[in-house]
C-alpha cells in the first residue's frame, strides 16, 4: 500500500507562485506515506525518508538538521508565510467575474481567495467593523493611502481610519508646503 502513497520528490522554490499550497499538499502526502511506511520508525529514519524525498535545492535548507521534527518545522517556516489578511480581503472584495468565466468558476476563485482572509467567529459588531474596514480599503481613491494600509498584515477599523487620516493629512501638508515654498520663491524672484 505504501508504494501508492509514496510522494514525488518535492522540488519547489519558496518564492515561486503557490509554493505554500504546493508545500502543504506535498507535506500532507508525505505524512500519509510516513504513517503507512514508518509510523514506528525512529526520528532518524523519518529524517532519512524526508531527505530522500526532497530535491537537492530544498535539501540545502535542512542539511544541517539532525532532527526530523526540526527539519520539518524549518521547511514549514520557509514555505508557509503568514498571510496579509488586509490584502487577502481586499483581493476578495475586488475580484470581478471575467467575461468568459462561468459562475461556478467565479465562485471557486472567490473560495480560493477567501482561504487567506483569516475569517473567524465574530460578534455582529466585530463583523460589521471588519466589513466596513474592507470596504474602506477597497473604496478609497488615494492609491498611496491604500498601498500603505495594505502594508499591514492585520488592521482594525480604528487603526485603518487613524492611519489613513494621518496619511491624508501628511499629503495635504506636503502639498501646502510645496505650494508655500513655490509662492515664496516667486515673491523673492520679483
Amino acid at each position: 500500500m505504501s508504494r501508492y502513497l509514496r510522494p514525488e520528490t518535492f522540488n519547489v522554490e519558496p518564492d515561486t507562485a503557490s509554493a505554500d499550497l504546493r508545500w502543504s499538499h506535498w507535506r500532507y502526502t508525505f505524512m500519509n506515506f510516513i504513517s503507512e511506511e514508518a509510523c514506528n520508525e525512529t526520528d532518524e529514519m523519518k529524517l532519512k525518508l524526508l531527505i530522500n524525498h526532497l530535491s537537492p535545492t530544498v535539501y540545502s535548507y535542512i542539511r544541517d538538521y539532525k532532527s526530523y521534527e526540526h527539519a520539518l518545522s524549518l521547511l514549514d517556516h520557509i514555505y508557509l508565510k503568514p498571510k496579509n489578511e488586509i490584502f487577502a480581503r481586499y483581493t476578495l472584495v475586488a475580484l470581478k467575474q471575467k467575461q468568459d468565466e462561468t459562475i461556478t468558476e467565479y465562485v471557486h476563485a472567490l473560495k480560493l481567495l477567501a482561504h487567506d482572509c483569516n475569517f473567524k467567529a465574530a460578534t455582529p459588531e466585530e463583523y460589521k467593523n471588519e466589513y466596513i474596514r474592507d470596504a474602506f480599503v477597497a473604496g478609497i481613491t488615494s492609491q498611496t493611502i491604500r498601498q500603505r494600509l495594505l502594508e499591514n498584515t492585520t488592521l482594525s477599523l480604528d487603526e485603518a481610519l487613524n492611519q489613513a487620516i494621518a496619511l491624508e493629512t501628511a499629503e495635504r501638508n506636503s502639498r501646502a508646503y510645496i505650494n508655500n515654498n513655490s509662492f515664496n520663491l516667486n515673491a523673492l524672484s520679483k
